[in-house]
C-alpha cells in the first residue's frame, strides 16, 4: 500500500519565513541588554512591534509548512493553511493540469486544491502516475 505526500508551493512562503527571521531577530535584539541604534522612541515599543510582527507571521510559516495532501489507497487527507483537516475521495478532484514540471490540483468545482512540482517534490512523477489509476483526468 503506497502513501504518498505532496506538500504546497506557495508564493508567499519565502516572504513570511523571511518577515519572521526578521522579527524575531528584532525581538531578540530588543530583549537583550545590547545598545543599538535606529530604534524608536520610547524603547518598550521595540520589542511590542517586534512580538506583534513575530507571533502572526510565526503562525503563518508553521501553517504555511504545514499545508499539505496525503493520499492513500482509498483516500486522501488535505491540511489546508487553516482550518480542520479534511478528508476527501478520489473523485472530488476534477483534474491535475501539467504544465512542464509544475502541477496543480483542481477539485471538481473548478477551484485550486493544490500546487506542486518536481523541485520540491521527490517523487511527483510517481504521484502523478498514481493520480491517473485512481482516475483523475491529466490535462496539459
Amino acid at each position: 500500500m503506497k502513501t504518498y505526500k505532496i506538500s504546497a508551493n506557495s508564493p508567499f512562503t519565502v516572504p513570511v519565513v523571511f518577515i519572521t527571521v526578521l522579527s524575531a531577530a528584532w525581538l531578540i535584539l530588543n530583549l537583550l541588554p545590547i545598545p543599538v541604534e535606529g530604534q524608536f522612541e520610547p524603547k518598550w515599543i521595540n520589542p511590542v512591534l517586534a512580538a506583534v510582527l513575530l507571533i502572526p507571521f510565526g503562525f503563518l510559516s508553521f501553517k504555511m509548512h504545514r499545508r499539505s495532501l496525503t493520499l492513500h489507497e482509498n483516500d486522501m487527507v488535505y491540511i489546508p493553511l487553516l482550518g480542520a483537516p479534511r478528508t476527501m475521495s478520489y473523485s472530488d478532484l476534477q483534474k491535475i493540469s501539467i504544465g512542464g514540471k509544475s502541477y496543480c490540483l483542481y477539485t471538481s468545482d473548478d477551484k485550486v486544491l493544490l500546487r506542486f512540482d518536481d523541485a520540491f517534490t521527490s517523487n511527483a512523477s510517481d504521484i502523478v502516475a498514481f493520480l491517473k489509476s485512481k482516475g483523475v483526468k491529466a490535462e496539459l
